[in-house]
């Protein structure tokens, strides 16, 4: 009897998951085929927040939450950016718990009806859940503006852009975010690693850029958003020796230095790590002119401003608990001027800027990679004392 009831319930948890992933089957959207009519504010400022590696699961860590509707509420965004690893390779496992983990964040967004746009990481479809199928999910949302784009296939499904238009003439786009999809891990040669972005996804970009130059009378400024850093991230660093260098590996047998060259802001306490190969993204976009910045995540610990040939690399911290993350944990705010398009503002913001009460501290020394264990043990007893506290349970 025990036999046959375990296998009646497996029959129906494989037809869930079979309606979940087929529901989730529908036309794919491109860029021209989204309403995305954002405009500058009166005041002629548009800001953006961007966050980077939540990279949970269901249910989502509170103490991610909690930051992300700080960040929320202090920053009062025009539009959020989801710059990849929105969740993990578990959630992605199941057509019934991706839809539940995407809501955990989804659903925030939605209270607040603030647009969101998204680009996926490595570690979104790691699991039998396509990067396709993700979108629809997130497709669910009012606030969602985002979409599959051009058919790239499944490893890059989430290529588009979205259009800024001015303040003073809802017709007039007069700025580009682009969303680009930087893949999981290599597919096209046998040096492995992370993937490029494709020659495929770099000739559209070049089609798209010529196309709304063409209809705008002039090239679009913009700025880019994806996961992986670029391979120009080494170029763009200073090669340095073992005293003054704070990055290092063996390379070839021999253990190479860098740092970031002077006047960059940020820290970068990780290795970068882009692809091992290179298609000419970021050679297109110095060509072309019209990318002032390329905003990366995937890197957690890493909050660097560096420029390099005209562009500014900026890499986000990530923001969620559940992965490896370090004392710089937080979100990146970029804010875009109508009266000087060329240029923009950009700030990292970590937790402590948003949770400052002993509730929050403990929780962070709970969580965090940065707390050892009779730390997370006297956090967490301490943050019970003050739930309690709260609750009303008792008082010092």
């Amino acid at each position: 009897m025990l036999k046959k009831t375990m296998k009646f319930i497996s029959v129906i948890m494989s037809i869930a998951m079979l309606v979940g992933i087929f529901a989730c089957v529908s036309f794919a959207k491109t860029s021209e085929e989204v309403d995305t009519h954002l405009q500058f504010n009166e005041d002629g400022e548009f800001k953006i927040l961007q966050i980077a590696d939540m990279q949970d699961s269901y249910p989502q860590k509170n103490i991610t939450k909690n930051l992300i509707r700080a960040s929320i509420e202090a920053e009062q965004p025009d539009l959020i950016v989801l710059s990849g690893d929105n969740i993990n390779s578990g959630a992605g496992e199941s057509a019934l718990i991706a839809p539940l983990a995407i809501n955990e964040f989804m659903s925030i967004f939605e209270e607040y009806g603030i647009p969101v746009a998204a680009v996926f990481g490595n570690h979104d479809a790691e699991g039998k859940v396509s990067r396709a199928q993700q979108i629809e999910m997130y497709e669910k949302y009012d606030c969602f503006i985002g979409c599959s784009g051009v058919d790239f296939g499944d490893y890059t499904s989430g290529t588009y852009y979205v259009p800024l238009y001015s303040s003073t003439d809802a017709n007039d786009m007069i700025f580009n975010i682009w969303m680009i999809d930087s893949g999981d891990y290599n597919r096209e040669n046998d040096l492995g690693g992370y993937a490029a972005v494709t020659k495929a996804q770099i000739e559209w970009y070049n089609e798209t850029y010529a196309a709304l130059a063409e209809a705008n009378g002039e090239a679009v400024p913009s700025i880019v958003f994806q996961h992986i850093v670029v391979p120009e991230i080494f170029d763009a660093l200073e090669v340095t020796d073992a005293q003054s260098g704070t990055i290092s590996s063996e390379i070839n047998g021999e253990m190479v230095y860098y740092k970031l060259p002077e006047g960059s802001v940020g820290v970068l306490p990780e290795w970068p790590c882009p692809p091992d190969y290179n298609n000419g993204e970021f050679s297109a976009f110095v060509a072309n002119g019209d990318v002032q910045a390329i905003f990366f995540g995937h890197d957690h610990l890493n909050t660097y401003e560096v420029e390099y040939q005209g562009i500014k690399l900026c890499n986000t911290p990530g923001v969620g608990f559940a992965s490896y993350n370090g004392e710089n944990v937080g979100v990146r705010t970029i804010t875009l001027y109508e009266d000087d398009l060329e240029n923009f503002s950009t700030e990292v913001h970590t937790y402590f800027d948003y949770l400052d009460t002993d509730a929050d501290r403990y929780l962070y020394e709970l969580y965090s990679d940065t707390t050892d264990v009779m730390t997370k043990i006297k956090a967490f007893f301490l943050y019970v004392f003050e739930m309690l506290k709260g609750f009303g349970g008792f008082s010092l």
